[in-house]
């Protein structure tokens, strides 16, 4: 009619008027449950995805950004990420590699993955990145997802047992060198020289010792690794362990004409932790400061309780319990300090051989205090000596 098209008389008035009322009622709410539905499946998908650890980007299929989950958010930053959403893939990532596998994805290759370098918070990090399609996306949805798995770590422990063997290696390969070049010495050239056999086999005792602390050490090292992910429950009493390890260092120090002084505070709570771990860790902070303290000089070893961390620490939280062990040796210079607790890592190769140092000593302390969800903390002044500082929890 000239007012538009309406419903057939029978409908607008006839009996059968009620029913197509009810149809119509019926298929609205049908409508509305399918987006109330579909609303809730979009959130449950998105609580899901932002529940995963590793981040995730999906893109369309003009290579914009179309989803983030919180993982990818934090890689980016917030502010950052809002703002990269609906545009090129360019605009977040650069990378050759990544671009050649989306568009191998988006021409229809099942997916591939990448390895990428990314600077997070001025760190540098290294992720594997699976690139696949997202079957069925229509105009607008995502049609390739990008997930980064962060391999930094794998990659780092891969390099150090490369060189963890190669050095240990180097290490053992020394004094049974010079073992080996003594006993043909001894069979040939000094087999009737009384003088020169006593002087070998003083160094023969020197090498098999140097040898045998490298073993222990290593073995130290390995049996605190597999128990690092574990924290020790235990409480230790720190005034009598520390008192302990003086009485036992005692005739070391009194070599050098040293003395090693204690300084701990009254009553001071237990540590939570196990005992004979912490007192390995202990016994090579205060040998070490014998070992590189000058002649005459005194180690100081002082104990506190503190209510939280200072700032310059990565731990969170208290209360905490610190030892301090300084020495009045040459110091360190402020570009050593970072890698002190390295696994073979010398300041002066030569002078810790020289003496009985394995070069582990300080990679057992940090291991240790891996363990202990503690930290090491290690202030030098050249000339003037060294402190190194334990935080660990206290008991309770």
């Amino acid at each position: 009619g000239p007012d538009g098209p309406s419903a057939p008389p029978a409908l607008r008035a006839g009996p059968a008027r009620g029913a197509v009322a009810a149809l119509a009622a019926s298929a609205h709410g049908l409508l509305e449950a399918r987006d109330a539905l579909a609303a809730r499946l979009a959130a449950e998908t998105g609580r899901l995805l932002d529940s995963l650890p590793y981040p995730l980007l999906m893109l369309g299929r003009e290579r914009q950004l179309v989803r983030l989950n919180r993982a990818g958010r934090a890689l980016f930053g917030e502010r950052q990420a809002s703002g990269l959403l609906g545009r090129d893939l360019a605009n977040a990532l650069r990378d050759p590699a990544l671009d050649d596998a989306v568009a191998r994805v988006l021409a229809g290759h099942e997916g591939m993955s990448v390895e990428l370098t990314l600077f997070s918070e001025r760190v540098e990090r290294l992720f594997a990145v699976a690139v696949a399609p997202l079957e069925g996306a229509g105009a607008g949805a995502p049609a390739v997802m990008a997930a980064f798995h962060d391999i930094t770590a794998i990659r780092r422990a891969e390099e150090l047992r490369v060189d963890f063997v190669a050095n240990a290696s180097h290490e053992i390969r020394s004094p049974l060198t010079t073992l080996i070049g003594c006993i043909e010495t001894l069979r040939g050239p000094a087999r009737d020289d009384d003088e020169a056999r006593a002087m070998f086999l003083e160094t023969m005792d020197d090498q098999g010792r140097r040898m045998a602390r490298l073993v222990d050490d290593l073995l130290s090292l390995s049996h605190i690794e597999l128990k690092e992910h574990s924290q020790p429950t235990g409480a230790v009493a720190l005034a009598v362990m520390l008192e302990r390890l003086r009485a036992s260092l005692q005739f070391d120090a009194a070599g050098k004409e040293m003395t090693v002084a204690l300084d701990i505070a009254p009553d001071l709570a237990p540590a939570r932790g196990d005992e004979s771990e912490l007192e390995q860790a202990f016994y090579n902070l205060i040998s070490n400061a014998i070992r590189y303290g000058r002649q005459g000089t005194t180690v100081s070893v002082r104990a506190g309780a503190s209510q939280r961390p200072p700032d310059h620490l990565r731990l969170s939280g208290g209360p905490l319990l610190w030892v301090a062990v300084r020495d009045e040796g040459e110091g360190i210079e402020p570009h050593h300090l970072p890698r002190l607790t390295e696994r073979f890592y010398r300041v002066d190769a030569a002078r810790s051989r020289a003496l009985s140092g394995t070069g582990l000593g300080l990679a057992i302390v940090k291991h240790v205090l891996n363990r202990h969800r503690g930290e090491l903390h290690i202030e030098s002044r050249v000339g003037e000596g060294s402190t190194f500082t334990v935080w660990l929890p206290a008991a309770g």
